[in-house]
């Protein structure tokens, strides 16, 4: 049995910023690891390369419990590179 993943096509047509920009969005909505992946077609690689950026340039981080924060930095990069947010 061959299951196949129904593609979204704006997914499909991000851009590297726009990426990491849904990423963002999607931890600041309070969204894991694994609901990201979803959003993004099960496409783990990308997902984890990016919060790892993120994490990087302090807009992402851990918090207490291992859950996925937003940080002050990534809501202000948020308000400023995302108008429709």
């Amino acid at each position: 049995m061959v299951h196949t993943i129904k593609r979204n096509s704006y997914i499909n047509r991000l851009s590297e910023l726009q990426s990491a920009l849904y990423i963002l969005r999607c931890v600041s909505e309070g969204k894991n690891e694994d609901q990201i992946v979803e959003r993004l077609v099960g496409d783990r690689q990308l997902v984890k390369t990016w919060l790892a950026v993120l994490s990087d340039i302090h807009l992402v981080e851990r918090n207490f419990v291992n859950e996925l924060v937003i940080t002050r930095e990534g809501l202000n990069y948020l308000e400023r590179y995302n108008p429709h947010w």
